[in-house]
């Protein structure tokens, strides 16, 4: 990848000294990456800087209801609007079928944004310590802690280049299909979830075609109707989506749930559920378990004229086998809500400053908390020669830095770098 450089420069003549007493001296943070340049052609990665991809995307799911709730649902699902629809066109998938499946329908979002960072080489820093992914606005950093959930295949090979992505925003709505009002949110749509991010990982000889993940946290929403409540869930455990054939970005490919096992899915909201068969109101709090999601697909790049094609892929998926579900699920569980910082910005040095005594005090700033970073200086950025003057590991964000020797040098230059 390229590195780009700012630097700091400390001149210490009179003539400076005079012209800082009228204006503040402009600071930025040289951050060092080192990492390979990346090629220019037509099958690298470097063909896309870091930026959204803004495209159409459809998905649809299928989840396995816990059986505590399978014989309710049964008798409440034949009286609402919606109970006896059917949800793909070819094999007629029903949207409840009796025995506790439910199955969505198709549904779609014409602008589904993608954030991506800048390539760099496998075991770069940068896999660790966040690369910046996304434009302004919504921009965060995308770590290797986050993937938690990664696929079978083999990783990338020594010397490939990788990118970190995430679901920037997404919401996608039953608006071509049924207009029911079934929806999924992640990213900044679904502001309490973690940040559901991805890895591009390419291939040994060329970055493309390449392979691509996520980790994606929902919020679905299931209108109500008849006895049915309105029902809001989320899966606290990510669901694994994957592909194996990016050839551009964005890539017009379906996203295939490839979890081990199915992922379970909890209500999010507290909910009253009239159970038919007893009479009773069952009061369900936030954090019990609805069911086990055991299909799920994300088409990136379908049109509103491909909803069929997108179905024929949906039903091919399940044909081949959905996921196993967990043996003994967690029936009851504590939900998380999250802070995702979408506000990132990339790393910098700011309001730097001589001090009484001659010191070069600055701050630096959007660094990553607990993170090792390298204050490294050079009298000649030229020439290549940097030195290591302080080992920083940030409690929070920012961090002030006093220099003594500040006084002791006539030129100072100063970079970050997380190599030593």
């Amino acid at each position: 990848m390229k590195t780009k450089l700012s630097v700091v420069r400390i001149q210490r003549d009179k003539s400076y000294r005079r012209a800082n007493a009228l204006m503040p001296l402009t600071c930025a943070l040289l951050l060092m990456l080192f990492a390979t340049p990346a090629s220019t052609t037509a099958q690298s990665f470097a063909t896309y800087p870091a930026g959204d991809d803004l495209t159409p995307s459809m998905g649809q799911f299928q989840i396995v209801l816990d059986p505590k709730w399978v014989k309710i649902f049964d008798a409440i699902m034949p009286n609402t609007p919606f109970g006896s629809s059917t949800v793909t066109r070819r094999k007629g998938m029903r949207l409840y079928k009796k025995g506790g499946t439910l199955t969505s329908p198709t549904l779609y979002d014409p602008q589904t944004r993608i954030g991506r960072s800048d390539s760099f080489v496998v075991g770069s820093p940068l896999e660790h310590a966040g690369a910046l992914a996304g434009k302004e606005p919504g921009r965060t950093y995308v770590r290797e802690s986050q993937l938690v959930v990664h696929p079978t295949w083999p990783g990338p090979a020594s010397g490939s280049h990788e990118i970190h992505t995430f679901l920037k925003s997404m919401h996608m709505v039953d608006s071509l299909t049924t207009h029911f009002g079934f929806s999924v949110k992640a990213g900044m749509e679904a502001p309490t979830r973690p940040v559901s991010a991805g890895q591009v990982e390419g291939g040994a000889g060329s970055d493309f075609p390449a392979n691509s993940f996520f980790n994606v946290y929902v919020v679905v929403d299931i209108p109500g109707g008849g006895a049915l409540p309105s029902i809001q869930l989320v899966n606290v455990d990510p669901l694994l989506v994957q592909q194996t054939n990016i050839a551009v970005f964005p890539p017009h490919v379906v996203y295939q749930h490839e979890n081990s096992t199915a992922v379970p899915v909890y209500f999010n909201t507290n909910t009253i559920i009239h159970d038919p068969i007893s009479g009773d109101d069952i009061s369900v709090p936030r954090g019990t378990l609805f069911g086990q999601l055991v299909l799920a697909g994300h088409g990136i790049s379908f049109e509103s004229v491909e909803v069929e094609a997108f179905q024929v892929e949906f039903e091919n998926e399940g044909a081949t086998g959905t996921m196993p579900l967990t043996v003994d699920p967690i029936t009851k569980i504590v939900i998380e809500d999250f802070a995702p910082d979408y506000n990132a910005a990339p790393r910098s040095l700011s309001n730097g400053h001589f001090a009484s005594g001659g010191s070069f005090v600055f701050t630096l700033e959007h660094l990553t908390p607990n993170s090792t970073n390298y204050l490294q200086v050079s009298s000649n950025i030229s020439s290549g020669n940097w030195q290591t003057i302080a080992m920083i590991i940030p409690p929070t964000t920012s961090f002030t830095f006093v220099d003594p020797d500040a006084m002791n040098n006539p030129k100072r230059y100063y970079r970050l770098s997380l190599l030593p």
